[in-house]
C-alpha cells in the first residue's frame, strides 16, 4: 500500500448527521459530487434562453432518444418531461386506478415519489432491499403484491442496475403496472429501460450523469397511455424561460465554486461561521418551484383541488408544489438535452472506467453497496462504514469531502424496511471522472483504512 501523507489537502467542515470534525486549515478539497456539464454546454444553454425557440423540439428529442438506442426499451415511444417527478405524475394522471390502491416502492427512494403517489390518493407500500446488492427479496415482493396493488416502482440505485425480470413476470400475472425508476442509471444508448416495463423514467437533473440541468425522458410501453400522457403534458404550461435562466446562473456558480482549492477555502469559511454546509448544499441543489408554478398553484387552490393531506415543504403548499411539476420543459432545456444525447457514450464509458478504478482500490472487507454490479455507471459511490464520523473526518482531513445522501425510506419506517434504512445511512465518497487516477487510488486506500 502506498504511503498516504497525513498533510495532504487538510480540511474539515461541519457535518451534522455524522458529527463535527475538528477545525483545521484547508488547502484543497474535492467535492463529494461534481456537475456533469462543460462550460460549452452552459454557454449553449444560455444562448438557447436568448434565442427564438424552435418548434417541435420535444418531438425531435423523443425521436432521437428512440433512434439512437442500441438496446430496446419500452416500445410505444418516449416522452420529454420537465422532471422524473413530472413524468411519474403524468403516468398516474393517465391511469384510472381507484383511490386507496397501493403502489409498492422499492424502499429507498427520493421522498417526492411516494409523496406524489399519496397526493393522487394512492397508498405507498415499502418493499425492503438488501443494503449491499440493493435487490429485494422475491418472496417478500410476492407477499406485498395483493389485490389492492396497482403498480410497482422499482429503482436502480447509484448507477447500478438490478434484474427486474422476475418482478415483471409477477406483475404480469397479477395485472400490476411496472414503473422502472432509472433516474440514477442513465448509461447512454445501451440502456433505455426494460422493454416490458410499463414506463422507464430517466433524469437529466442538475446532479445527474449527462445533465441538462433539468429534464427527463419517459419510455412508455402502451401507445394508449403514451398518447394520454402526451395530451396531458401538452395542456400544461411551458416552463418559463426565466426559471431555466436562473437555474443556469445558479449551477454555473456552483460549478465554478467546486474547483478543489476554492471549494476548500469556502468549506473552511463555512465551518468557521458555524454554517451546516451539508444541509445547505442539499437544500441549494434540490429542485425548486418557480414563481410561475407558485402562481398556478394558487389558481389550482382556488379551484378546490384536493391536496392529499401531505405538505411537501414548509414554505410550499401541496397544490403549488404539484403545479410546479405540471409544466412542459422549456425550449432552451430541450435544446441542451438534444445536445447532451448527441455526446454519445464515450464520456459515460470513461466515467464507468474511472469509477472502477476507485472501487477497485477499496479493500474487499469494506461494505460497498453495488460493488459487484455490472454494468455500472458509478453515479454515486456509497460506503457503509463501521464509524461514519471517523470516516468522514479522515477523508475530509485528507482533502475529500464525504457527505450523507438525500434518499429516504418509503413511509419513514425503519422497522418495516431495515435494509433500506441501513443503506440510507451510507456515506458518499467523492467521485468525479475529472479527478486524477492517482487521487482516486489514494481515496480508495483511505476508505480501506478508515471504513
Amino acid at each position: 500500500m502506498r504511503h498516504i501523507s497525513p498533510h495532504a489537502g487538510r480540511c474539515a467542515t461541519r457535518l451534522a448527521p455524522c458529527g463535527r470534525p475538528p477545525r483545521t486549515g484547508c488547502v484543497a478539497l474535492y467535492p463529494c459530487k461534481g456537475f456533469d456539464f462543460t462550460w460549452g454546454d452552459w454557454l449553449f444553454a444560455l444562448a438557447g434562453c436568448l434565442s427564438t425557440p424552435k418548434r417541435d423540439l420535444d418531438a425531435l428529442l423523443e425521436q432521437e432518444w428512440c433512434r439512437t438506442a442500441t438496446a430496446p426499451g419500452p416500445r410505444a415511444g418516449a416522452l420529454a418531461c420537465l422532471t422524473v417527478r413530472s413524468a411519474f405524475d403524468l403516468f398516474l394522471r393517465a391511469q384510472r386506478w381507484p383511490p386507496g390502491a397501493e403502489i409498492v416502492f422499492s424502499a429507498l427512494t427520493v421522498p417526492d415519489m411516494p409523496r406524489i403517489a399519496a397526493l393522487h390518493g394512492f397508498k405507498p407500500v415499502a418493499l425492503d432491499i438488501d443494503p449491499l446488492s440493493t435487490r429485494w427479496d422475491e418472496g417478500n415482493l410476492e407477499r406485498l403484491v395483493g389485490p389492492q396493488t396497482c403498480a410497482l416502482v422499482l429503482a436502480h440505485l447509484f448507477g447500478a442496475r438490478v434484474d427486474i425480470d422476475t418482478a415483471i413476470a409477477l406483475a404480469r400475472r397479477r395485472n400490476v403496472a411496472v414503473i422502472e425508476d432509472c433516474a440514477q442509471a442513465y448509461a447512454g444508448t445501451a440502456f433505455r429501460g426494460h422493454p416490458e416495463a410499463d414506463i422507464a423514467l430517466f433524469s437529466f437533473g442538475p446532479m445527474k450523469t449527462g445533465t441538462a440541468l433539468g429534464g427527463a425522458i419517459a419510455g412508455v410501453r402502451s401507445p394508449t397511455v403514451l398518447a394520454e400522457m402526451r395530451r396531458l403534458r401538452d395542456d400544461d404550461p411551458v416552463q418559463p424561460r426565466g426559471d431555466y435562466w436562473r437555474r443556469l446562473m445558479r449551477y454555473g456558480a456552483f460549478k465554478a465554486l467546486t474547483q478543489p482549492r476554492l471549494f476548500g477555502a469556502l468549506a473552511t469559511a463555512a465551518e468557521k461561521l458555524g454554517i451546516d454546509r451539508e444541509q445547505w448544499v442539499h437544500g441549494a441543489t434540490r429542485s425548486t418551484v418557480g414563481a410561475g408554478a407558485r402562481r398556478r398553484g394558487r389558481a389550482l387552490a382556488g379551484a378546490g383541488e384536493p391536496s392529499g393531506g401531505i405538505v411537501p415543504s414548509r414554505n410550499v403548499s401541496p397544490k403549488s408544489w404539484i403545479a410546479g411539476l405540471r409544466r412542459r420543459p422549456s425550449a432552451a432545456l430541450l435544446r441542451l438535452l438534444v445536445r447532451r444525447l448527441a455526446d454519445g457514450d464515450e464520456l459515460l464509458e470513461e466515467r464507468s472506467r474511472r469509477g472502477a478504478v476507485l472501487t477497485g482500490a477499496i479493500g474487499p472487507h469494506v461494505a460497498l453497496p453495488t460493488r459487484s454490479a455490472t454494468p455500472h455507471g458509478h453515479w454515486m459511490i456509497p460506503v457503509l462504514p463501521y464509524d461514519r464520523v471517523g470516516l468522514v473526518r479522515s477523508l475530509r482531513n485528507a482533502g475529500f469531502d464525504a457527505m450523507s445522501g438525500r434518499l429516504t425510506v418509503v413511509n419513514g419506517n425503519a422497522r418495516e424496511a431495515p435494509g433500506a434504512a441501513r443503506l440510507a445511512e451510507a456515506v458518499y465518497v467523492p467521485f468525479d471522472p475529472s479527478v486524477p487516477e492517482r487521487e482516486l487510488e489514494r481515496l480508495g486506500e483511505l476508505v480501506t483504512r478508515f471504513a
